[in-house]
């Protein structure tokens, strides 16, 4: 075995693989793959093998269906045999909500560039020889894009293309320790030896926790079990030898497909199982299952010999329980691990056949480019940080398990492993109405039940109307004539200071830094020019800085601010010791504050955007003139020791001149009609300044900053797209996001974000369209769960366009 590598990956199943022949296409080949037994011999040799292209986002589509059109010719690249059979799939639907959902997706195909289709049942029956549906079958959807490969012979040929190009591959070689030099180079002990790597990939699949944990990393990780079984040969299907649709059946909860002349049959119709609880899965288990499970499978397939009679001739010839990896949100973890320089997550990818080539390429990008093409922050594996504790990950990921083929509600709030974090507000909020809800493990409050609209959680979900838009336009109408308090907690603080945090500041932002008592917007930009995140910048003396920014972005960014940190003169920390924050908006907000303290609030001396250290109702409190609702206002940054003496104080005077309370919900619906942008939704690494309608947040005359090179080339090109606002004028549910907007019955682009904007009324959108496609006050379609709905381009800002009312 080698002692050094570029780059050291652990795992050999497909994930692994994936990742090694990736690097290898992508020229990097100083590299060794350590497997703990053969290959294979994890979650992988007893996977199903099916390579669906269905998804709920774009990422999740664009992940199948860079799987299917990687390894559908890769048998020929690389000369090794790979049984692959493209077969579509369909999915009936028994339920209106079903359908609308199925609508809605077929929307995201579109504006993704794929093309799901809606099919009726008799298309579904015509398509498949032994599947007939009944009268509770509405309709379904196709994938025509989905097949079956078969696991093993995949990742050996992913391997044989990885060596062919250079890679080395180490086969029983379990990993013992991952130690960090104080060079910073990775020493990752297996049983073969010691090798000194740059970068360390942790493609463990269901050991992945515990490999992160060699390394001094969580990383939440569970094994559930899953089950199918094989039945028996059938004549029948050995009588028809052509190719059939897998079928899908997400009310029955079941998916089928032909496994040679028999039929293969898994569900997911139970809770998830957890293997291992407590200290993970043995050093000893590959090639293994669990024990059947027989009862879990029976109901379904009574139901499922409704649609398919047939198997009501089979017998079972095997079950096959297998570990699968899951993280609490049932999303991969991929990504650079916090804290840890050239450390990489590729772990808990529970459909790890469909996207491990997509983990792959985004693996090579990383290493190679040191960004990636697509926008992976809703895999980055620092969304979970210390607060994910191994109980939370279990109870999460096994309610997802249950909910696997669930529809996907917006608004479904999960209750499992709840609370974690918490204010000390948190019960006091609960007694008054609050509706909590969770954001990066934090609980907070997303709207308040009134006397007239209850949560029923579950029982109200859906795609139209739901109770608590009703309380919400409540929230928003108050506050918009008085006065609104929410508490914010997991705000997103950094503290930097010392000599050099001006111009570490101006080289990490692509905007100009704000003087001392002043508050400034800015972006962090990659070296290519795209938008990493935003910060909140508040200069609260010539050498100290207080930044705030996305709550789900808190590692990510510390990550990246850290890295780019000079040797000395600065010192960044994350947190503040103003660890809380109040939001109090509206116009009143200043009659609510002003008697509370003695430091001057008046327009022409605590103006927009500025930021004091004052004492406010006996307390210090750090007070930011921000507002990301559009109303005079102010965010109070103070600590959480003093938060219930505050928050009661301010609270009293709220009630004495007629205000409420809000939650997320108005937050959002109120930024939205705004037309403030949100991190994750309107902008992110696949957009430029230029696309987002952000080109004046650069400074170019400053100097160099990350990604300076890009912007100035970018200013001179015509931007691929624009950022717009709607107004829906029809009657129409809440657009969702990536719902494809249309002129003329062509595609132009697609929804980012919408709300019912309850402050003007107006149902707002904002979107992005290819530039130059509609211009203002141009109709145009947004088609919405199916339906086209005639909608309008305006000015994004809504509410109160010339900030006449945060001014105040």
């Amino acid at each position: 075995m080698k002692d050094t590598a570029r780059v050291v990956v652990i795992g050999g199943g497909a994930v692994g693989t994936s990742i090694l022949y990736h690097l290898a296409l992508a020229g990097v080949t100083d590299t060794l793959l350590l497997e703990r037994n053969e290959l294979t011999s994890g979650s992988t040799w007893h996977a199903a093998g099916n390579i669906p292209t269905y998804a709920t986002s774009w990422l999740g589509m664009r992940a199948g269906n860079y799987g299917w059109s990687t390894y559908k010719d890769l048998a020929e690249k690389v000369g090794s045999a790979i049984t692959y059979r493209h077969t579509s799939a369909f999915w009936p639907a028994h339920t209106p909500e079903r359908m609308d959902l199925f609508h809605h997706l077929c929307g995201i195909s579109e504006s993704a560039g794929f093309d799901l289709q809606m099919l009726s049942p008799s298309e579904m029956d015509k398509m498949h020889p032994f599947w007939h549906p009944d009268e509770s079958v509405l309709g379904g959807i196709l994938d025509p894009y989905e097949g079956d490969i078969d696991p093993s012979q995949l990742t050996q040929a992913l391997a044989k293309g990885a060596r062919d190009l250079g890679a080395q591959v180490e086969r029983f070689a379990p990993v013992k320790a991952i130690d960090r030099t104080a060079s910073g180079e990775w020493l990752v002990t297996c049983a073969k030896g010691t090798v000194k790597a740059e970068i360390v990939i942790n493609a463990g699949g269901f050991y992945g926790r515990k490999i992160s944990e060699m390394a001094g990393l969580p990383a939440p990780v569970v094994t559930l079990e899953h089950q199918y079984l094989v039945t028996e040969p059938l004549k029948a299907l050995e009588d028809h030898a052509d190719l059939f649709p897998l079928v899908r059946d997400p009310e029955i909860r079941f998916y089928l497909r032909r496994e040679r002349n028999a039929f293969l049959v898994g569900s997911y119709a139970h809770d998830g199982r957890a293997a291992w609880e407590e200290d993970g899965p043995p050093d000893d288990f590959a090639h293994q299952l669990f024990p059947d499970s027989v009862e879990d499978i029976l109901d379904v397939l009574e139901a499922t010999m409704v649609h398919v009679p047939l198997l009501g001739e089979a017998g079972a010839q095997r079950f096959v329980n297998g570990p699968i990896a899951y993280a609490p949100d049932a999303l991969p973890l991929v990504g650079p691990a916090a804290g840890a320089p050239n450390f990489y997550q590729a772990t808990g990818v529970q459909v790890g056949i469909t996207h491990s080539a997509a983990i792959g390429k985004a693996m090579a990008e990383w290493i190679t480019a040191g960004e990636t093409e697509w926008d992976l922050s809703a895999w980055d594996p620092r969304r979970f940080g210390d607060w994910t504790t191994q109980d939370y990950a279990h109870s999460r990921a096994s309610q997802h398990y249950d909910l696997q083929y669930a529809i996907p509600f917006p608004h479904r709030n999960m209750q499992r492993g709840r609370p974690v974090l918490c204010t000390p507000l948190f019960e006091r909020l609960k007694d008054q109405g609050a509706v909590m809800g969770q954001i990066a493990g934090w609980e907070r409050a997303f709207w308040f039940e009134t006397d007239a609209i209850k949560d029923n959680g579950d029982a109200d979900l859906s795609f139209h109307h739901e109770p608590w838009q009703d309380a919400v336009a409540q929230e928003c109408k108050t506050l918009a004539r008085s006065v609104g308090v929410m508490d914010h907690g997991g705000f997103t603080k950094y503290d930097l200071r010392g000599p050099g945090a001006e111009a570490f500041l101006s080289s990490v932002l692509c905007g100009g830094v704000p003087k001392p008592g002043r508050v400034r917007l800015s972006y962090m930009l990659t070296p290519k020019g795209h938008i990493w995140s935003e910060a909140t910048v508040a200069r609260l003396a010539g050498d100290r800085f207080l930044l705030c920014g996305p709550t789900l972005a808190d590692l990510r960014d510390f990550d990246w601010l850290n890295t780019h940190l000079p040797a000395e003169g600065v010192t960044l920390s994350r947190g503040y010791k103003h660890d809380a924050a109040l939001m109090v908006m509206g116009p009143k907000s200043r009659e609510v504050l002003a008697p509370l303290t003695d430091a001057d609030l008046s327009a022409a001396a605590a103006p927009w955007l500025s930021v004091a250290e004052i004492t406010l109702a006996g307390f210090p409190v750090t007070a930011m003139r921000v507002s990301y609702v559009g109303e005079l206002g102010w965010e109070l940054h103070l600590a959480s020791e003093h938060l219930v003496a505050v928050y009661d104080t301010i609270m009293t005077r709220v009630n004495e001149v007629g205000g409420c309370q809000f939650g997320s919900y108005a937050l959002n619906a109120m930024r939205i009609e705004k037309g403030y942008h949100g991190w994750g939704s309107d902008f992110g690494t696949e957009y430029t300044l230029y696309d987002a309608g952000l080109g004046r947040f650069a400074n170019m005359n400053k100097g160099e900053f990350i990604g300076r090179d890009a912007v100035e080339r970018q200013s001179g090109e015509e931007a691929n797209w624009e950022w717009i606002g709607l107004e829906i004028s029809d009657d129409s549910p809440e657009p969702l996001a990536s719902d494809p907007i249309l002129k003329d019955g062509e595609w132009i682009g697609y929804v980012t974000s919408a709300s019912q904007g309850y402050r003007t009324g107006t149902h707002c959108v904002l979107a992005y369209i290819k530039r130059g496609s509609l211009g203002m006050g141009a109709d145009c379609t947004v088609r919405v769960l199916g339906q086209p709905r005639k909608a309008r381009r305006h000015n994004p800002h809504v509410y109160d366009p010339d900030n006449l009312k945060m001014k105040a």
